[in-house]
């Protein structure tokens, strides 16, 4: 979060007033939105329910999010940047092992976002975020597929390994699961990408 910094006299500008209230109703309806997840189905869920939970005006709402996608491709882009984050990573990214630790946590909403219709969602919210790492690295390599292919191909591994963990059918621990969706997917992008 971006804190205000006061002007020469000490007072904050109307800008930075209005950046914290605005982060706030972000705030707001995210969590209106995560907690309706946990009573409804993704499909069930409205806008209008989510205006309502937050306490905020309809027009307000859609200021900030015009569509059910696009608050949902908001609340989940810190998860789907940690996902995406072991494409042109050494070692496992410590923010990977800390965000599948906060799913198991909270799973009874991982396995919300996980369910099928929210798989359909999410895994390619997961693509976009693994093709933006994989274009960097088309730039310094050949790739024998298509980015967009390989992204698709990653985060379906990805999501074919996390779904069961997150559904207990899996015992591993977070940091366990972390280095398995860091060599699966290494493997695939070693096996695609070749130097020039």
């Amino acid at each position: 979060m971006k804190w205000p910094i006061p002007d020469n006299e000490g007072k904050m500008s109307d800008n930075d007033v209005m950046d914290r209230r605005q982060a706030r109703t972000r705030k707001a309806i995210r969590e209106a939105f995560i907690a309706l997840l946990f009573e409804h189905k993704y499909e069930a869920v409205t806008l209008v329910q989510v205006a309502a939970r937050a306490d905020v005006g309809r027009s307000t709402l859609y200021e900030h999010f015009r569509t059910k996608a696009d608050l949902l491709r908001d609340s989940l882009q810190p998860v789907m940047a940690a996902l995406a984050s072991v494409i042109g990573s050494r070692d496992v990214p410590a923010q990977l092992a800390w965000w599948l630790q906060h799913m198991r946590e909270r799973q009874a909403f991982a396995r919300v976002l996980l369910h099928h219709q929210g798989r359909d969602l999410l895994q390619p919210m997961l693509a976009e975020a693994v093709q933006a790492r994989l274009d960097k690295l088309e730039a310094c390599h050949e790739a024998s597929v298509p980015a967009d292919l390989l992204a698709r191909q990653i985060a379906a591994a990805q999501f074919a390994i996390l779904s069961p963990w997150v559904l207990g059918q899996m015992a591993l621990t977070s940091a366990e699961l972390a280095g398995m969706l860091h060599i699966t997917s290494r493997a695939l992008v070693r096996s695609t990408f070749t130097a020039p």
